[in-house]
């Protein structure tokens, strides 16, 4: 089998810096207005797409090419880690974005990120795989729905709990 690695699926976005990808974990049609018809020209060739994702979603408020903001999404329904010293959403800057981390001890986090690999990554986009990053960025200083411990106890587990996440979509999936 051949595949292409299509980590701009999401769409990008010119920031400050430079080109950045929109952390919303949704196929963009703006960026792609005919994924459907690219994919199956290739698929005419054996060749699949392989995507991208990592377990933070941007606030991309404002940005008309996002169908679902996640972001808000996560926010309004508690998914995300909090601060360690209040009940907020802990964000992390990056430059440009703001960004929020799911939070892996919520089932209800946990339920919302595997239907979104599923229905966006696996079904929509038709992705046979993807890269997934960065879970080993997690700050020291969080709080989580259900782990009573400090943050520190946490975070190795944390990049272990993104790959197991995946793994479950994948075999909820049936694919």
């Amino acid at each position: 089998m051949k595949a292409i690695w299509m980590q701009d699926w999401v769409g990008t976005f010119a920031f400050p810096e430079g080109v950045r990808l929109l952390w919303n974990w949704q196929l963009n049609n703006h960026h792609y207005p005919d994924w459907n018809g690219m994919i199956g020209a290739w698929a005419k060739d054996g060749v699949r797409p392989m995507t991208y994702m990592n377990p933070y979603f941007a606030n991309l408020t404002g940005h008309d090419e996002i169908r679902d903001n996640y972001f808000k999404q996560g926010v309004d329904g508690d998914l995300f880690v909090n601060q360690s010293d209040t009940d907020e959403v802990y964000q992390i800057q990056s430059v440009s974005i703001k960004f929020a981390m799911i939070d892996f001890t919520n089932n209800a986090s946990r339920e919302w990120a595997k239907n979104i690999i599923k229905n966006n990554m696996l079904k929509e986009a038709s992705s046979i795989g993807w890269m997934a990053d960065f879970a080993e960025y997690t700050p020291m200083d969080t709080k989580y729905h259900d782990f009573n411990r400090p943050a520190q106890v946490y975070h190795n587990r944390y990049p272990y709990e993104w790959a197991k996440l995946n793994q479950e979509a994948i075999a909820e999936a049936g694919t």
